[in-house]
This record gives C-alpha cells, sequence and structure tokens, in this order.
C-alpha cells in the first residue's frame, strides 16, 4: 500500500478506475443492444454491407437510405407494432 492508504503502489489502475470503465463498456453494450432492437443501426449496417459486398460504389447518404427503407416497409408490410 502506499503511505496515504490507497491502493498498492504498482498496481496501474484503482478499483474505481476500472469500476467506471466496467460500467462505461455495459452501457455502451447496452446501447448497442437496444439500437439493434429498435432498429437504429440499420444505415451503419447498410454501410457495412455496402463496403464488403460493393466496394467502389458510393453508398445512399442516410437520409436517403432512410426514405428508401420507410417506402420498401410500406410496400412490403411485415408483422410490426406500428
Amino acid at each position: 500500500m502506499d503511505p496515504a492508504g490507497g491502493t498498492p503502489q504498482g498496481t496501474g489502475t484503482s478499483a474505481l478506475a476500472r469500476g467506471l470503465c466496467a460500467v462505461g463498456n455495459a452501457a455502451r453494450g447496452l446501447g448497442r443492444y437496444l439500437e439493434g432492437v429498435l432498429g437504429a443501426d440499420k444505415y451503419r449496417v447498410y454501410l457495412e454491407h455496402q463496403a464488403r459486398t460493393h466496394p467502389g460504389v458510393e453508398p445512399m447518404g442516410e437520409r436517403e437510405f432512410w426514405r428508401d427503407y420507410t417506402d420498401w416497409q410500406e410496400k412490403n408490410p411485415q408483422g410490426r407494432c406500428c
């Protein structure tokens, strides 16, 4: 232990810092989960797909993507809450 009574010397980060890091990681994970459930990650997934399968082709902008996606949903209704 250090003379001030804190964490042992040479152990790196404190327990508080490790705890805050764990909380931050959990919050980011929860955010990604909720984005997936709510569909907010669809544009990011679209961009990843475009880059992987159609390199060199410019993807739609975000506004154009969402307009196209909602038009597609209207033409192809599926089980959804709204």
